[in-house]
């Protein structure tokens, strides 16, 4: 029998909370969603999201939050999982920079 996962929910400070109100969070769009950009150039655009999970599962380095780069066209995103809202928002922007550097435009904020 292979044993279960135990997941604990979480705030996006990290402190643990129960299903119910991890339910009530993760339906609150201006709380999952930490920033959200759009680079591009050339046709391209590419979609930048970086959420709150708010699961912790016990791994070295806890999915709490998740970044995902979304080319346009592409059914299959890259992905980073941050331990932290600081290295959440940290890891956003530095990947905003490096795909703005590589695409050569800044499309926007989105909320």
């Amino acid at each position: 029998m292979v044993p279960r996962t135990r997941v604990t929910y979480v705030d996006r400070q990290g402190h643990p909370i129960n299903r119910s109100t991890w339910l009530a969070l993760s339906a609150r769009r201006e709380y999952v969603v930490i920033e959200w950009d759009c680079v591009g150039g050339g046709g391209q655009q590419v979609q930048i999201m970086t959420i709150w999970l708010g699961l912790r599962l016990p791994t070295p380095m806890p999915p709490i939050f998740e970044t995902l780069v979304q080319r346009a066209g592409s059914s299959r995103p890259r992905r980073w999982t941050w331990a932290n809202l600081v290295e959440a928002q940290a890891g956003h922007v530095q990947i905003v920079g490096e795909l703005t550097t590589r695409r050569g435009e800044f499309v926007g904020r989105r909320r």
